[in-house]
């Protein structure tokens, strides 16, 4: 067993969908759209590495309006929130750690955020290539060719998506090392 990175908020969204029974039709359709609201400001507002939002079935708890919600941690506030409705997302989500300004996030903001991101991506593309071939190293998984149990297109994809995340940290890196002059916003 080994210790995962842990998300600042995780919220779990019901949109399971029931037929004929008594207890109603489930959060379906309206837990779908609560979803995606959730997802659009978890994006906008640049907090993808920190704030995970998840799709799930029955939390137990069928609402007549909106859906099901629950919050880990629960913190000051109720773990189980019910008829949430996508207009609710932004409350949902509580304050912003940090408001950008109006001129959008720092270089320093966005470079925090990629290594985030990367380190995220890094632990999920070793965990998928020790679940094809347990013992493998980080080093191990940089020369794929030297492992067939590694030709696998779950594992292939993880690992382009880390090599993407590589690419926009690099180039980031190089634009702030190439701004000279003028105001480089980097904090």
């Amino acid at each position: 067993m080994r210790d995962a990175p842990a998300p600042r908020l995780h919220l779990f969204v019901c949109a399971n969908r029931r037929e004929g029974s008594p207890l109603g039709p489930g959060c379906g359709d309206r837990g779908d759209a609560l979803y995606d609201a959730l997802k659009r400001e978890v994006a906008l507002r640049g907090e993808i590495a920190t704030t995970w939002i998840t799709k799930t079935f029955c939390l137990g708890i069928c609402p007549k309006e909106g859906a099901t919600v629950a919050r880990w941690p629960a913190g000051e506030a109720s773990a189980i929130v019910t008829e949430v409705a996508p207009t609710d997302a932004a409350e949902l989500l509580g304050a912003r750690a940090a408001e950008p300004s109006a001129a959008g996030p720092t270089l320093a903001e966005l470079a925090r955020e990629l290594d985030a991101l990367e380190e995220l991506q890094r632990k999920k593309v070793l965990d998928l290539a020790r679940r094809l071939k347990p013992g493998l190293t980080l080093e191990d998984v940089q020369t794929p060719h030297d492992f067939p149990e590694l030709d696998d297109p779950d594992w292939h994809y993880a690992d382009g998506v880390l090599a993407g995340v590589q690419s926009v940290k690099s180039a980031l890196s190089a634009m702030i090392r190439g701004r000279s002059g003028g105001e480089t916003r980097e904090d």
